[in-house]
């Protein structure tokens, strides 16, 4: 499981139309030799110019 890191994205429309795209990394940190936890980091979010309506 060291160095690797997961990527997550989703799209989604607010109700006002405005629609938004992130991007958020997921990986499990080693806190002692038997404690783990997982770290989740926002790494990107943008306001897409155009609808998303999931089709």
């Amino acid at each position: 499981v060291s160095g690797s890191i997961n990527l997550t994205c989703d799209a989604w429309q607010a109700s006002n139309i405005d629609a938004y795209f992130a991007v958020t990394a997921h990986w499990i940190q080693e806190q002692e030799p038997t404690r783990w936890a997982i770290e989740t980091a926002l790494i990107g979010f943008v306001r897409m110019n155009t609808s998303h309506d999931g089709r």
